[in-house]
């Protein structure tokens, strides 16, 4: 192999979700990291246990006089003091994805993309090789309750399965065996200012795709299937294999049916031989049942067995904050889920209808990054209809990515934009405003009654009240 792992590394960010996962990797591969990052977490709490010295706060000094390289997360600017300090020094530095990309360049790599799904269905990937006795290793962007590393799978140094990261172009780091294309949406505006820039990525990330490689794309996106029908040619002279997979006969791996029963959904997978096998999910919605079909193609187009991607279907619970049960009881269930998308966040309502029918569904939603909720904010307006009570937290500010031009956005705006829409379609329900966590917390308390199932939804902070809901 051509790459070769420097002795000692230093991590900036390293409280990210990614940037710990790949940390955990590089302690298994017998490198010394030390680490930083702007506050104490969970995760590196989880990183100080692996041995790594994590510092908290940026300084100069946190840099090791012996580090051979310095790895920063895409949140930590050219000015954070740390990257100051090892221009400096004339250190080498890059970002994760970067160097996951360098790492994994001669290896047989596994990427899932797409605006939604992509943690479900590399968990679900991840999971089905394992089963299937390919001992891969996984870096997911969130955690895993079946993983020891939670998100991490330290498998072997032959197959790697990573969720691959539309914002900042980061999955165009990558030069993947296997795709897996979920859907393509809109999103990260600040990025991509039209829905044609972010198509021309994904353009670009199919040309990075290895020759006899495999990309498994979902036939009911019409973004994909666009991309698919003008790449198919060029991708097929290059003997890369094109499976799609959906509702409908047009799909070579259809989804035949779907039915639900309490707490599981059954669906019925129809291949492009003819062979029809079933399967049970315990997760909740159509989103899903994509997401395991996707999931389940790629790992058929890899060797595993029908039984072993079975087992792992009936057995696969979730994973965190992705329709992941909190607390239940005196009849009231608590649901933290990590929509952030108008798309999403319909899908989930959508999906908490279905699971639990009849039951009050009471959403406490925080928007995430201000250029986002106002540049989709038309689309934000009726994702919530499913909701019968609807708490709108403030916005969530993501450091260093919204311009002056978007504080001007808040969600008492969608609060009255939503209050509008009702009207117009003679809906009466509840939609308060609440300024922050804490007050939306207090709200919840107030307003909950038994039967409901109560959803703390958002990418940003919201999360941790989910736990306090029903004290």
């Amino acid at each position: 192999m051509s790459f070769r792992l420097p002795g000692r590394i230093h991590m900036i960010g390293a409280g990210g979700i990614n940037m710990s996962g790949l940390a955990k990797l590089l302690v298994k591969a017998g490198v010394i990291v030390s680490a930083s990052d702007i506050t104490k977490s969970e995760i590196t709490d989880e990183l100080k246990k692996k041995g790594i010295d994590v510092k908290i706060g940026h300084a100069k000094k946190n840099i090791p006089a012996d580090a051979e390289l310095v790895i920063y997360s895409s949140a930590c600017p050219d000015t954070n003091l740390e990257r100051v300090e090892a221009r400096a020094r004339q250190l080498r530095q890059i970002n994760n994805f970067q160097f996951l990309g360098e790492m994994t360049e001669d290896r047989h790599t596994v990427l899932v993309c797409g605006t939604h799904g992509k943690s479900t269905t590399t968990a679900l990937v991840g999971s089905m090789l394992i089963e299937g006795g390919l001992n891969p290793t996984v870096i997911v962007g969130t955690r895993v309750p079946g993983f020891k590393d939670r998100n991490a799978y330290l498998g072997g140094e032959e197959i790697f399965v990573i969720e691959g990261d539309e914002y900042a172009k980061h999955f165009l780091a990558f030069h993947p065996t296997a795709v897996i294309l979920n859907n393509i949406e809109l999103d990260h505006t600040d990025v991509f200012p039209d829905i044609e820039s972010l198509m021309q990525t994904f353009q670009e990330l199919l040309t990075h795709v290895q020759p006899k490689g495999i990309v498994i794309a979902n036939a009911n996106d019409p973004h994909i299937q666009t991309l698919i029908g003008q790449e198919r040619s060029r991708l097929e002279a290059r003997g890369i294999t094109i499976k799609t997979f959906g509702f409908g006969s047009h799909a070579d791996i259809q989804i035949a049916d779907v039915t639900n029963k309490p707490g599981a959904q059954l669906f019925a997978v129809r291949d492009d031989q003819g062979l029809v096998s079933r399967f049970t999910l315990q997760l909740p919605g159509r989103m899903n049942v994509m997401n395991a079909t996707g999931a389940l193609t790629l790992a058929l187009q890899l060797g595993v067995s029908g039984d072993a991607i079975r087992r792992v279907l009936e057995s696969f619970e979730g994973v965190w904050r992705r329709f992941e049960r909190i607390a239940d009881y005196h009849n009231m269930l608590v649901i933290s889920d990590y929509a952030h998308h108008p798309t999403a966040i319909a899908a989930t309502l959508e999906a908490a209808k279905q699971f639990y029918p009849g039951r009050r569904i009471v959403l406490c939603f925080q928007p995430h990054h201000r250029h986002r909720t106002k540049h989709l904010f038309l689309d934000f307006v009726p994702s919530f209809d499913k909701a019968d009570v609807l708490i709108l937290t403030e916005i969530y500010d993501v450091a260093g990515r919204d311009d002056s031009q978007d504080q001007d956005i808040s969600s008492r705006d969608l609060e009255q934009a939503i209050m509008h829409h009702d009207a117009d379609r003679g809906v009466k329900r509840l939609v308060e405003y609440a300024a922050n966590p804490e007050e939306a917390l207090q709200t919840l308390r107030r307003l909950r009654v038994a039967g409901d199932v109560i959803l703390v939804m958002g990418a940003g902070d919201i999360y941790l009240i989910a736990n306090k809901v029903l004290e």
